[in-house]
């Protein structure tokens, strides 16, 4: 999970609005990419119906250099269920939104990986941190002006900010740490178990995320994870035959890492699965042969 602030230049945050909801200049999807899920909520009256115009005008009314909106954007897991990705969606927006009365845009997007072709369905929350939370209405170019605690009525929305929130500069490890309590929920009620290949073994493990980074994972579990680097998007696009050359090469490193880590996060599994084939073939040996057969 991470998070991205918008300011108040270059219509940041309704061109946010569009990129997420895939409308105006952004409406021509890509083939391969599905929109799962859109929703916007929690919109002063003006623009209930109209979050493009609450948006549109976070850019133009916002104080200068104040935040416009915040964006999360959340990895789901794909063995979830549309509906059952929907139900967590729904807590996502209840746990960062709802609560505090934010006015948000929400939207799903899933597309092929580039590197797996398996699905990639993930979260985009945008928010603004002007709680609607007191119920004074106000236009749009009061709204957005500096709150005045000892007259409501007379200044904007109040913001509810990490500060605010008591999260300061642990909003974000506050947000991850929540993401993964609501991600590992929904898998242990629908999708507690998992199969990966080991060494060319099927096995099953539990399915669960973790938020720390590989760095933090390491020292709480002794693993020796390694970071997966990332490849550029233009040279994944390039008809460059040399560039495509170096990211063939770069996505057999990506491959051979991501096998390395999961060998080293299924470690007693994989010794488990294969204490148990070992057995097997000595069974064969003796020439037992197990009842089931």
């Amino acid at each position: 999970m991470n998070i991205r602030h918008n300011v108040k230049k270059d219509s940041s945050s309704k061109n946010t609005f569009h990129y997420l909801t895939r409308t105006a200049h952004f409406a021509e999807q890509k083939a391969d990419e599905e929109l799962e899920f859109v929703r916007s909520g929690n919109m002063p009256a003006w623009a209930v119906d109209a979050p493009a115009t609450f948006w549109h005008s976070a850019d133009r009314y916002e104080i200068a250099r104040g935040r416009t909106s915040s964006t999360l954007t959340v990895a789901l897991p794909k063995e979830l269920s549309k509906q059952q990705r929907k139900e967590l969606v729904e807590a996502f927006i209840q746990e960062f939104a709802d609560q505090y009365q934010f006015p948000y845009t929400a939207a799903v997007h899933n597309h092929p990986s580039e590197l797996t072709g398996e699905d990639q369905p993930h979260l985009h929350l945008m928010y603004s941190e002007r709680s609607l939370a007191d119920g004074i209405e106000r236009p749009p170019e009061q709204f957005f002006k500096q709150y005045r605690p000892k007259n409501p009525t007379k200044g904007g929305a109040q913001k509810l900010t990490a500060d605010a929130l008591g999260y300061g500069r642990d909003q974000v490890k506050a947000f991850r740490a929540k993401t993964e309590q609501l991600i590992n929920q929904a898998l242990e009620m629908h999708a507690p178990m998992k199969t990966v290949i080991l060494e060319g073994m099927e096995i099953v493990v539990p399915n669960r995320v973790s938020h720390l980074s590989n760095q933090e994972f390491n020292q709480k579990y002794g693993t020796q994870l390694q970071d997966v680097p990332q490849i550029y998007r233009w040279k994944l696009k390039s008809a460059d035959p040399m560039i495509q050359l170096e990211v063939e090469a770069q996505k057999y490193t990506i491959q051979q890492i991501r096998q390395f880590n999961k060998l080293q996060i299924y470690q007693k599994e994989y010794n488990q699965a294969l204490e148990q084939r070992k057995n097997q073939d000595l069974d064969r040996d003796d020439g037992y042969t197990p009842s089931w057969f």
